[in-house]
């Protein structure tokens, strides 16, 4: 069951996540308003909160709650929806 509520556009670019006091380099893989799907090798846990900066955007800092796990990387819900 889809649980989506807005369109996602494919979109690579390099992505970096602050999490327990780390920073983690990831790959943005796609993304919409209110979230974002991000490769990373280091695994989080459902319901972590991170910031993401996504590299060449004015997306910077941004807080969201790691929503879904794959074995490629995490579902991000941002806390307030993006503007583009």
């Amino acid at each position: 069951m889809e649980k989506r509520t807005s369109a996602r556009l494919d979109f690579r670019a390099k992505a970096y996540i602050r999490w327990n006091n780390h920073d983690i380099e990831g790959q943005v893989e796609n993304v919409s308003v209110d979230g974002a799907f991000v490769s990373a090798a280091t695994k989080m846990h459902i319901n972590d909160m991170v910031a993401l900066t996504i590299n060449d955007t004015p997306t910077v800092g941004i807080n969201a709650k790691v929503v879904r796990l794959t074995s490629t990387g995490m579902g991000l819900r941002f806390e307030k929806t993006l503007h583009f």
